[in-house]
C-alpha cells in the first residue's frame, strides 16, 4: 500500500468531517463543561488546542447569549473560571444529543466489529503520532 494514497483518503475524511461539522466548536465548549463541571480558560485552552484568543472570542459570544459566566478565581485573581448558567446547560444538552446522532450518521456505515477495529488503529496512530518530530523537523532523505 502506497502511504501517499493513505495520507490523501486520511486527508479527505478529515477535510468531510470538517465541513460538515462548521460551527461546531461553541457545542464543543459547552459539552466539556457540562461534562467536567467549572473550567478555567486555561484549562479549555489546553484541553481544547485553541489559541488563547480564539477561545477569548467564543467564550465572549457564549457570555452575551447568556450560556456562561465568568468569574475571577478567589486564590489567583489572574485566573477566570467560567460556569454554565441553566441557559447554557440546556444549551450543553441539546448539543450533546446533537453529537450523538451526528456520530451515529458518521459511522452507520460500519458494523461494531469495523468500528473497533478503527478505534484501535486511531489508537495506534495517535500514540505513534505523538512521538513524531514537527514537520520542521523532519530532513527529506
Amino acid at each position: 500500500m502506497d502511504d501517499l494514497i493513505l495520507l490523501h483518503a486520511f486527508y479527505r475524511c478529515s477535510h468531510l468531517l470538517h465541513a460538515s461539522g462548521k460551527g461546531l466548536g461553541q457545542q464543543r465548549l459547552l459539552i466539556l463543561l457540562l461534562q467536567r463541571g467549572s473550567l478555567t480558560q486555561r484549562e479549555l485552552t489546553d484541553l481544547t488546542g485553541r489559541r488563547s484568543a480564539t477561545l477569548s472570542e467564543q467564550l465572549d459570544h457564549m457570555e452575551e447569549d447568556g450560556y456562561i459566566q465568568r468569574r475571577r478565581t478567589e486564590t489567583d485573581r489572574r485566573n477566570i473560571t467560567i460556569t454554565l448558567t441553566p441557559a447554557g446547560t440546556a444549551a450543553a444538552l441539546t448539543a450533546l444529543e446533537k453529537r450523538k446522532t451526528r456520530a451515529a450518521a458518521l459511522f452507520a456505515g460500519l458494523t461494531d466489529s469495523e468500528k473497533e477495529q478503527l478505534l484501535t488503529l486511531l489508537q495506534t496512530l495517535m500514540t505513534a503520532w505523538e512521538s513524531l518530530p514537527s514537520s520542521e523537523e523532519v530532513k527529506p532523505s
